[in-house]
């Protein structure tokens, strides 16, 4: 925590310790987060996990400036500020700052997390639309082609395969799963190209005091090649099943019959719902590489519980895709 502050002091001449206030936010999992209030002011403050094999910073740092200089996103996604790559901030390529590649700062939204008790309301599920639709309709394209198969689930999965995952899940489990996987990818066909966002969990919507819904942290988005909608739309249900107030799936049908009006279009359920699935698995593999490179026993625990969750949540989604099919 004190290397942190120490850290989050070179973010600005003015911000000194002793004249800044800061305070974690928990429950993230791949960087540490903070709230960092100067004046009065309130500033988002992402000090990153440096991983640069799991994310790569130069392909943020373009997206976050084609975020920065489009005005539709205003209400949508926070004002940006601060983001560094090669030492630079990319907002102000004269400004250097000698601190890892995606450290950000950004406007911070007065408000909360949405969560699964929130999505029944009728209201936050017109924000949470209307801000997807805004964002999806924007015509914004990202610098990165992604393919959530090659992108993510299979860099995950070699990586996990490195490591004697048997240990954590049975053989007979694991081949299941990558049969699961194989499944899904078929059903998910190349096209439909359009700039997502890849992580629409409820740490990254905010419902702000102004009643709107605000996207956060843009570190898996890019430009996706592979039914792009659907695997943004299904990130809604797969990404947000494991919360301590879950989204269920009678409120996710809610949603997305609102979604068919909103984007005028009558959706694919059965691709819907391999788009959730396709999220869970990404995040199964990558429990297993976090799993085998913690350090403490605590980390280990925890991402253990998290990887045989997430086997659960495959079991449940793919026998939604078999009864769709059905």
């Amino acid at each position: 925590m004190i290397k942190d502050i120490e850290l989050i002091s070179k973010l600005n001449k003015d911000w000194q310790l002793g004249k800044i206030k800061v305070k974690e936010i928990k429950g993230h999992t791949t960087n540490r987060n903070w709230i960092v209030e100067y004046k009065k002011k309130k500033f988002f403050v992402r000090l990153p996990w440096e991983r640069s094999d799991i994310v790569n910073r130069e392909v943020e740092a373009k997206n976050v400036l084609v975020l920065a200089e489009c005005q539709k996103f205003k209400g949508v996604v926070p004002r940006f500020f601060l983001y560094v790559f090669k030492k630079r901030n990319i907002l102000d390529s004269k400004e250097k700052i000698d601190l890892s590649d995606g450290t950000m700062v950004m406007e911070y939204i007065e408000g909360k997390d949405i969560d699964g008790k929130d999505l029944e309301k009728s209201k936050i599920q017109d924000a949470l639309l209307q801000s997807l639709y805004t964002f999806h309709s924007s015509g914004v394209k990202f610098a990165n082609v992604y393919d959530i198969f090659c992108d993510e689930l299979e860099k995950y999965r070699k990586k996990a395969k490195k490591y004697p995952i048997e240990k954590v899940l049975s053989k007979n489990g694991i081949k299941k799963i990558e049969k699961i996987e194989k499944m899904v990818k078929g059903k998910m066909a190349l096209g439909g190209g359009l700039s997502t966002h890849n992580d629409l969990i409820f740490t990254n919507l905010r419902l702000g005091r102004d009643g709107k819904i605000y996207i956060l942290d843009f570190e898996y988005a890019g430009y996706n090649i592979r039914e792009g909608l659907y695997y943004d739309l299904g990130i809604i249900l797969g990404g947000n099943l494991f919360y301590k107030k879950p989204i269920t799936f009678e409120t996710f049908g809610q949603f997305l019959k609102k979604a068919e009006k909103k984007y005028k279009r009558k959706f694919d359920d059965e691709k819907i719902y391999c788009g959730a699935l396709a999220n869970v698995l990404v995040m199964f593999w990558w429990g297993m590489v976090k799993y085998f490179s913690s350090k403490t026993k605590t980390e280990k625990k925890y991402f253990k519980d998290y990887i045989l969750k997430r086997a659960r949540g495959i079991e449940l989604l793919y026998k939604m895709v078999r009864k769709d099919k059905a």
